[in-house]
């Protein structure tokens, strides 16, 4: 195996590597770079996640930029990025993503929780920080909102701190959604302007 080749390997932005990363970077089939993949866990440079799935050893990862890694594509939202930009102060022990199917695993101890949510919305609306993508607060307040109205999610007007909300984009990410989350929205305004 070329040098070269491992060296574009550690000086890649993402400590993270599918089978089809390894595929374009190595120049191989399938096949040979799942031998090569092997190879490398053998030799200390790359550690086995799950199949099909690997991190460089020795590289620090964040769990929201795993989260990233373990369903693609996904992106870091809900209660977990509601916490991230300070918009509620419950911790979740559960790192929550949107994504284009539900799924759930384990690993290194923590759950990671996959929503699905239409493909129109998650074209929109986050942004990438620290090395992982991560809905905006806007984003991530309505996508909670979203899951509210089919039963998933348990979010109260008193949870959540509105003024940490852009109003502006929120309205406009508004036009995307349901009515139902429109309808919510403005439950959750009418609540924070009594509560003032």
């Amino acid at each position: 195996m070329a040098g070269d080749k491992i060296s574009k390997l550690l000086n890649a932005d993402t400590p993270f590597f599918t089978i089809s990363s390894l595929q374009a970077i190595f120049g191989t089939s399938r096949e040979s770079t799942r031998t090569i993949a092997a190879r490398l866990v053998k030799r200390g440079v790359l550690t086995r996640i799950r199949r099909d799935l690997y991190r460089l050893i020795n590289r620090e990862y964040s769990l929201f930029s795993l989260a990233n890694a373990l369903c693609q594509p996904s992106v870091v939202s809900f209660e977990s990025a509601l916490n991230y930009w300070g918009l509620i102060v419950q911790v979740p022990q559960i790192v929550f993503s949107t994504a284009l199917w539900s799924y759930q695993c384990e690993v290194d101890n923590t759950t990671f929780v996959y929503r699905r949510i239409a493909a129109p919305l998650m074209r929109f609306g986050h942004v990438k920080v620290e090395g992982f993508t991560i809905a905006d607060p806007g984003k991530a307040f309505l996508d909670t909102l979203y899951m509210r109205t089919k039963g998933l999610v348990e979010l109260l007007p008193e949870d959540i701190n509105m003024d940490r909300l852009d109003t502006e984009l929120l309205t406009y990410y508004l036009r995307f959604y349901p009515e139902a989350v429109r309808e919510l929205v403005g439950s959750f305004r009418m609540h924070d302007y009594e509560a003032k």
